[in-house]
């Protein structure tokens, strides 16, 4: 990996941390619902540097996140963990089957639903009186649709870098 690339992962991750940190504050109308916007920065970074730069950037944005808010070795930084993995994992997959026939929103939408899930199984492990079959659908929904959101958004500031610099072609 290039030093520019190292220094443009660098940067997707602060903006990950910073994006991860405000969407913590953000209330929450129903248990793991929330807008993911820290997720852009992964999807982009899955589309141009793979699943390991994108398992790395979730890890140290989860880590950084609980870090700053005060949520470290707590069962909502286990769930963060098992969340980012999943997703970095879901999308790593969807990019290498589907290669560039995939858009940004889908590879987001997979990410997004495959780490709802995967809390859902981990909360239910970690705390098992919580009722989340009340909750699966509707959270599913929320799934893709912010999923597909952050996805645009993902690929919005992509396509905003292309028109200011030479980066990878039909990005767009």
């Amino acid at each position: 990996m290039s030093d520019r690339s190292h220094r443009d992962l660098t940067v997707l991750v602060l903006y990950a941390t910073a994006l991860g940190v405000i969407d913590s504050l953000v209330p929450r109308p129903v248990p793991f619902m929330k807008l993911g916007l820290a997720n852009a920065a992964a999807v982009v970074a899955v589309v141009r540097y793979g699943f390991l730069k994108t398992l790395e950037l979730n890890l140290l944005r989860v880590f950084a996140v609980a870090l700053i808010t005060g949520l470290l070795a707590t069962p909502s930084f286990l769930l963060s963990v098992t969340g980012a993995v999943t997703s970095a994992v879901a999308m790593g997959s969807m990019r290498f089957v589907f290669r560039d026939r995939l858009s940004y929103a889908g590879v987001s939408v997979t990410g997004a639903v495959a780490s709802l899930w995967m809390q859902l199984v981990v909360a239910r492990i970690v705390l098992p009186g919580l009722p989340l079959q009340n909750i699966v659908l509707l959270l599913t929904v929320w799934g893709i649709i912010s999923g597909a959101v952050t996805g645009l958004i993902a690929q919005a500031a992509v396509c905003r870098r292309q028109k200011t610099e030479v980066l990878h072609k039909d990005e767009c």
